[in-house]
């Protein structure tokens, strides 16, 4: 018997001017959801819902018209969900909305929701991690809801300027 013929030997090609590959936009994947968030005492329970309306995916808060989020609508095995790109609303002076992703990882893009209520400080206005207080929906990379969380600068404890930094 002869021996199995021989695999035709590997090529290696050295690419010199490699360029890296074009990353296209961030795309969130979130599902209708409802929120309820506690606040101070003696305000009302704040609530946040998402929804799929007329193709549509729109986040409505208490108090205030539905935000029309741009993005596309679909449905998988798990339901129907919309795939948003980052973006911010300005709801009026003290308010704001922001659609971002939450993690760093590329290839795990899981997505957040948040709604800020802002400072009367023009200055820090323009940046939305100093808002008076905010509430956030979490999502995972399958568009469910995976967690919220509220606060603001008044609930983070002020740090011991005798302890260790």
């Amino acid at each position: 018997m002869s021996p199995a013929p021989k695999p035709p030997r590997a090529r290696v090609r050295r690419v010199v001017d490699a360029r890296p590959l074009a990353k296209g936009p961030v795309q969130l994947k979130v599902r209708p959801f409802i929120e309820s968030f506690d606040r101070v005492a003696g305000l009302p329970a704040f609530i946040m819902q998402g929804q799929l309306r007329g193709g549509q995916f729109q986040v409505v808060v208490t108090g205030r018209r539905p935000v029309a989020l741009s993005g596309s609508v679909s449905e998988d095995a798990h339901g129907p969900f919309a795939l948003l790109h980052p973006q911010e609303h300005l709801l009026g002076p003290q308010h704001a909305l922001r659609v971002e992703a939450d993690a760093e990882d590329v290839d795990v893009c899981h997505a957040a929701i948040s709604y800020f209520e802002l400072t009367g400080d023009l200055v820090v206005r323009q940046e939305l991690e100093y808002a008076e207080r905010w509430c956030s929906v979490y999502f995972n990379p399958l568009g469910l809801v995976d967690g919220s969380s509220w606060g603001g600068p008044r609930s983070i404890p002020p740090r011991d300027p005798t302890g260790p930094n």
